[in-house]
């Protein structure tokens, strides 16, 4: 009879999983990677239009074709990539604070949380701003439908734009109140019965 060896366990040394919130800060730190190489690309493309389009005009058939769609498609991403990697990287960053990390980081934790609160609430602030402005200088402007409301000359239509930038704003600061309401004020324990 052959005698058989008896199997050998081979285990493999294992990595430890980082913790939730160091995952998050690298997505965080890859998408703020994103927006720091797409924004300046693409400030760069729009200041040399005026400079790339008389050469790609000077283009015929095909190579016109794919040089145009090439330039718009990079016009089109560009800013595109840089705005979903701020809001990504401000997204992650946020969830990374209030996660498990292997380290504390309290400085870059406020950073990170003072930045979030300013996107958060920028939609709010802008319709703020938008009823200041109409406030302060009588008039109130509205792009589509391109229409002017005068205070002295339409005081009803004049009021009831700033009402809407207001409701706006109301119903933005809400919205991202109901985001951090939770982050900065958690709920207390419940009382302990003595």
């Amino acid at each position: 009879m052959p005698e058989t060896s008896p199997a050998i366990a081979v285990s493999t040394p294992s990595r430890p999983t980082p913790p939730p919130g160091d995952r998050d800060r690298r997505r965080a730190l890859f998408a703020l990677l994103v927006c720091v190489v797409a924004l300046p690309a693409s400030w760069l493309l729009f200041s040399q239009l005026e400079r790339l389009w008389p050469e790609l005009v000077r283009l015929e058939g095909l190579a016109f074709l794919a040089a145009a769609t090439l330039l718009g498609g990079a016009m089109a991403i560009g800013p595109l990539a840089a705005a979903i990697g701020l809001l990504v990287a401000v997204w992650f960053g946020v969830r990374s604070v209030y996660s498990p990390r292997s380290r504390a980081t309290p400085l870059l934790d406020r950073v990170i949380v003072g930045a979030g609160l300013l996107v958060w609430f920028a939609p709010a602030l802008a319709a703020i701003a938008q009823a200041v402005l109409a406030l302060t200088t009588g008039r109130i402007h509205f792009v589509r439908p391109p229409r002017d409301y005068f205070l002295a000359t339409d005081p009803i239509a004049f009021w009831q734009g700033v009402g809407f930038w207001l409701i706006i704003a109301a119903l933005a600061g809400f919205l991202a109140w109901r985001y951090w309401q939770p982050k900065l004020f958690p709920a207390e324990p419940a009382t302990r019965e003595a």
